[in-house]
This record gives C-alpha cells, structure tokens and sequence, in this order.
C-alpha cells in the first residue's frame, strides 16, 4: 500500500461524509493508525479491505470498488476481492498465457469483453 492509497481512502472518506475519528470508530480502529493509513505511513491490513469500502459506501463491482482494492494490494499480491480466484485450477496457466503471449492492456481488455459478452448470450 502507498500513499496513493491513503490519499484515495481519505478522499473517499471525506465524500462519504466522515471525520477521521469518527470513521476510525466505525471501522472499529484506532484514530492514530488510520491516520497513518491514509498518510501512507501504515498499510491496511488486507482482511479490513472488504470492511472499510463497504463503510465508505462503495459500491461491489463498481469502478470505484475495483480501484480501490487494486489500490490497497501490495505489487506482489492479487487484490482482496479476487484473491481467492488464485487458487483455481486454470487462473495460473490463464496468467502464464498471457505473460507468455506478451498480451499488451488492449489485447487483455479485448479478452475480458470477449468473456463478459460470452457469459451474456
């Protein structure tokens, strides 16, 4: 987690219509280390993700969700909503075709559309 994160959590924080402490007691956590958090001091743990963006009042599957937990995830894990994808059979061989293909953002958003608009038929 960087400050990017914080600045994000304090942002949304301030849109939903929170004080510092009285967001940190509705999350059940200490004013000091939420402080930290969105100062980037201190990173959030990953099992309060789900718990703080549905106190922030974002919405599941939405691009502020999806930004947000991309954004709580350090560069070496999978974000917390989709973390549990990791440990079916084919998402590794999924993502080891992609790197081996070399799939550029364009070529991996072509893939996603193909998919949603497969599942929609």
């Amino acid at each position: 987690m960087t400050a990017k994160f914080g600045s994000m959590t304090k942002k949304l924080r301030l849109k939903a219509g929170f004080g510092l402490r009285p967001f940190a007691e509705l999350i059940e956590m200490a004013p000091s280390n939420w402080a930290a958090i969105e100062a980037g001091r201190r990173p959030l743990p990953s099992e309060r993700t789900r718990d703080v963006a549905e106190a922030l009042g974002l919405v599941e599957g939405s691009a502020e969700w999806v930004s947000f937990f991309d954004a709580a995830k350090s560069p070496t894990e999978f974000p917390a909503d989709v973390r549990h994808l990791a440990k079916r059979r084919l998402i590794p061989a999924l993502l080891r075709t992609i790197d081996n293909k070399n799939l550029d953002d364009a070529a991996i958003q072509r893939l996603i559309t193909d998919i949603e608009e497969t599942q929609g038929a």
